[in-house]
């Protein structure tokens, strides 16, 4: 089988030599472990900090390491009473052919529950990308009807599904931040945003004016920085803001980070500004799974996702996010 390795830790943004494509035995399994067939693999912006050992929620990666990644797979042999033959997990597979998976809480394995729907979803909508808007969205900000809502980072994995999520809970304006004209034109016309921000065009600032002239309910960000103090700045009477991200610091040291002036409006305001992560929330996958499917049936959840085709396509799917080239969720078909 084949499978990516980390050949070299990056220096700055990942590059193609850092990643090395070689060629392995299919692993045989132990009791208590199944093997699983890669179906399709997802890449997120977080994949470089696996990379340089930045994250608290993933093991040290070593150069030579398989890299690190989540994805859909079938179970093709089992030697483990929690999964059997068949199944569809969405787990840390690794950039790979095959992967050996346990019955460790450390892969976050998850069987699908939905079958009627692309099993591809497993990636994004029915997956972590799908639970982590819901989280933010319903369970944190708590989106009502009449709620004017803003989403950073809103042509992404992540910030694809916020949107539609807060429309299916009735929020009366849903504002989209992306960069670059052809991403809002994705906004308006593909993922259900009233109107669209180029953050790569002059007057950003002006423009949350423009569009929230009475202020902001609701800020599901993924960006952080600056952008965000300045939503801080305009914020309503017990406004909600989710941190999901903060995409725009990634790349510099905490020294050169937004110093925030505006953080006293929250008190002023009444307002609440809650920090999570999904893997926090593993109890509720099931329930999140079956509300989004359900939405998805109904019209109000159309998933956006952004295909590449083969395990040769990996480094150039992560690369791709960090150009700004994506739109939606960016997977990899492995195996159909």
């Amino acid at each position: 089988m084949k499978q990516w390795i980390m050949a070299k830790r990056p220096q700055g943004l990942v590059q193609l030599a850092d990643f090395k494509l070689e060629e392995v035995q299919i692993p045989e399994i132990s009791e208590g472990e199944v093997l699983v067939k890669t179906l399709y693999l997802g890449v997120a912006p977080v994949m470089l900090r696996y990379m340089t050992n930045e994250t608290s929620f993933e093991r040290p990666m070593e150069v030579g390491d398989v890299m690190i990644g989540r994805g859909v797979g079938r179970v093709i042999e089992s030697k483990c009473a929690t999964f059997k033959i068949g199944d569809v997990l969405q787990t840390k597979l690794g950039w790979r052919e095959y992967g050996v998976i346990k019955d460790d809480p450390f892969y976050m394995t998850y069987k699908m529950l939905t079958n009627d729907l692309k099993p591809s979803y497993g990636v994004g909508a029915l997956g972590m990308n799908g639970f982590t808007s819901l989280i933010g969205m319903r369970d944190i900000c708590k989106v009502r009807k009449g709620d004017h809502v803003l989403v950073s980072g809103a042509a992404g994995s992540v910030g694809s599904m916020a949107g539609y999520v807060a429309k299916a809970l009735g929020c009366s304006t849903l504002v989209g931040i992306a960069g670059g004209p052809k991403k809002c034109k994705l906004l308006v016309e593909k993922l259900g945003y009233d109107y669209a921000i180029d953050y790569k065009a002059d007057g950003l600032f002006e423009k949350l004016d423009t569009h929230f002239p009475n202020g902001i309910d609701v800020f599901f960000d993924n960006v952080g920085g600056e952008l965000l103090d300045e939503v801080l700045g305009r914020i309503n009477r017990r406004a909600r803001i989710a941190i999901c991200g903060r995409i725009s610091e990634y790349l510099i040291p905490l020294t050169a980070y937004h110093r925030p002036k505006n953080m006293y409006r929250i008190g002023l305001k009444d307002a609440k500004m809650e920090g999570f992560f999904v893997y926090d929330y593993r109890e509720n996958y099931a329930r999140y799974e079956l509300q989004l499917a359900q939405w998805i049936r109904e019209g109000k959840i159309e998933p956006l996702e952004d295909v590449s085709t083969g395990l040769e396509e990996m480094p150039n799917a992560l690369i791709s996010l960090y150009n700004g080239t994506n739109g939606g969720t960016r997977i990899v078909i492995i195996s159909q």
